[in-house]
């Protein structure tokens, strides 16, 4: 199964290709031309990305999801829907 690139990944890859010295305007534009580019927000990907961190690492905890709605200032039902892939991953047990 092929994993998803998310806007995240392309926006990473471009930074990188900026940085590089030897890279310039042309080939820039040979790769990303005509592209609309979305810079994601904030919640949709760094702080769902510390939720589900945060989520694996406390696993277990008492109340867990009711303190996670506190900090990140949500609902249950939001933290139950952004961790939903971990909640759901096959065991192996």
């Amino acid at each position: 199964m092929s994993a998803l690139i998310t806007n995240l990944d392309i926006i990473e890859q471009m930074i990188e290709f900026i940085k590089i010295p030897e890279n310039d305007m042309e080939a820039f534009i040979k790769e990303y031309g005509g592209s609309n580019i979305y810079i994601p927000s904030y919640k949709t990907t760094l702080r769902n990305e510390n939720i589900i961190t945060e989520y694996k690492k406390r696993l277990g905890e008492f109340r867990l999801v009711q303190k996670l709605a506190k900090t990140y200032d949500l609902t249950e039902r939001q933290i139950y829907d952004i961790t939903k892939e971990v909640r759901e991953a096959p065991s192996l047990f």
